[in-house]
């Protein structure tokens, strides 16, 4: 009888040790875990301002450069190729069209660029 109580409450001490450990840990996790939903809501944010600005960077891109001029020049048309590749580079990460695909829609609709031009910028 005696050997009994003593195995039960060796175990009993054990098990609220056990239970203790796994509280602590299973609180550490939880705060973690809010941290880690609170840091993707910001980079969600950031992301969502870094593509609204990567749009309206592309319209005005596509607006200095919609006869070519700028791609044509030797020393500013290196700079600004560069500039488009980043750009398009970032906007084909957000899942849009590159820009060499729309040139020709946007010289032939010279009046709608204007348009999203001035909602951009003017808005």
């Amino acid at each position: 009888m005696m050997i009994t109580i003593i195995t039960l409450t060796i175990c009993l001490g054990i098990s609220i040790f056990v239970n203790m450990n796994l509280t602590r840990k299973f609180e550490q996790l939880e705060q973690m875990a809010e941290e880690s939903v609170d840091a993707l809501l910001e980079n969600e944010k950031f992301l969502t301002e870094l593509r609204n600005r990567i749009r309206s960077q592309r319209s005005y891109l596509k607006q200095l450069d919609r006869i070519g001029s700028f791609e044509a020049d030797d020393e500013t048309g290196y700079f600004f190729k560069e500039m488009k590749d980043i750009v398009n580079d970032i906007a084909v990460y957000f899942g849009e069209n590159p820009i060499d695909d729309e040139k020709k829609s946007i010289l032939e609709n010279k009046n709608q660029a204007d348009v999203s031009f001035q909602k951009d910028y003017f808005a």
